[in-house]
C-alpha cells in the first residue's frame, strides 16, 4: 500500500514539473501579454494533456491571431492559489485516513 503513494507522489511530481516547463516557455518568449502571444511551435511545446488543462483553468489564453497563446499571470496565481487550498484539504484526509488505520485495528484487538 505504500508503494503505490510513493507512485502517486511521483506521478503529480512529474505533472507539475511539466506545467512548471510550460509557464517558464511562455514568461521566457515574453508571451504574457494578447499582443505577445506565440504559437505552441514557437514555444517547442505540444498539445499535452498539462498544456490543455493550463488552458481550460485560464491560465494559457488565446492570443489575438489565431493559433497564439499567452500565460495570463492573473489565471496563474488564481490556479496557484486555488491548488494551494485543494492541497491542504488532500493533508488533512490523509491525516485522517491514517488515524483512522491506526485507531479501527486497536479497537478491533480491544474487542
Amino acid at each position: 500500500m505504500g508503494g503505490g503513494g510513493g507512485a502517486v507522489a511521483v506521478i503529480v511530481a512529474a505533472r507539475q514539473r511539466r506545467i512548471r516547463e510550460i509557464i517558464d516557455a511562455f514568461r521566457l518568449a515574453d508571451a504574457t501579454a494578447p499582443d505577445r502571444a506565440r504559437s505552441l511551435e514557437t514555444l517547442a511545446l505540444s498539445q499535452t494533456g498539462e498544456l490543455k488543462s493550463l488552458v481550460a483553468d485560464g491560465v494559457l489564453m488565446p492570443g489575438s491571431r489565431e493559433g497564439t497563446y499567452y500565460l495570463s499571470e492573473i489565471g496563474y496565481i488564481y490556479r496557484r492559489d486555488d491548488k494551494r487550498a485543494l492541497r491542504v484539504v488532500l493533508i488533512v484526509s490523509a491525516i485522517l485516513l491514517l488515524i483512522g488505520a491506526l485507531v479501527i485495528p486497536m479497537l478491533a484487538r480491544r474487542g
